[in-house]
């Protein structure tokens, strides 16, 4: 990953016009739900500049750290450019890569939703992060049986496969 500070982060994240609460994690302000504790400020790549370099390579804007585990972030490069996910130990990425924004907040919503969010905060929540297909997501969730790792990934990926395009 070319080397980023946290100011040229801030401004990617502007310039990709992400909704107001990407910014409000980013700049670390209190958010309603506690939500903090799955969305935070990647700290882990933009206070250690100088482990960057180990995480994938080209353009990268890291986004959010998503419960302490993975890095939420945005690859600028045409060949792979979209939303993505690495681990922060392992610094693998996981797939899919390239994924547009409503892609990429299928899987922290299915997390809440696994974490018991009540149907009416995950609603509102989508609207902050302008997740449009909350309802189909709560649909299918409880009548998914995703009682294996294989069968929760295989929905994940068909359900993201399905939201393929430019939103």
């Amino acid at each position: 990953m070319d080397r980023i500070t946290k100011e040229q982060a801030r401004l990617n994240i502007v310039e990709l016009r992400l909704p107001q609460i990407v910014l409000d994690v980013f700049d670390e302000k209190p958010l309603s739900y506690d939500l903090d504790i799955e969305f935070g400020y990647p700290y882990q790549l933009l206070d250690h500049p100088e482990i960057q370099t180990g995480y994938g390579t080209g353009r990268i804007t890291p986004i959010w750290t998503e419960a302490h585990w993975s890095i939420f972030a945005y690859h600028h490069a045409a060949e792979r450019q979209g939303f993505f996910r690495f681990g922060i130990e392992d610094r693998e990425e996981l797939e899919p890569i390239g994924m547009n924004w409503q892609q990429g907040l299928v899987e922290p919503f299915k997390i809440l939703w696994e974490s018991d969010f009540p149907e009416e905060a995950l609603r509102q929540i989508a609207g902050m992060f302008d997740f449009r297909h909350i309802d189909r997501l709560l649909y299918e969730l409880p009548n998914a049986k995703l009682d294996t790792h294989q069968k929760s990934e295989a929905w994940y990926q068909g359900f993201v496969y399905e939201l393929k395009g430019p939103a």
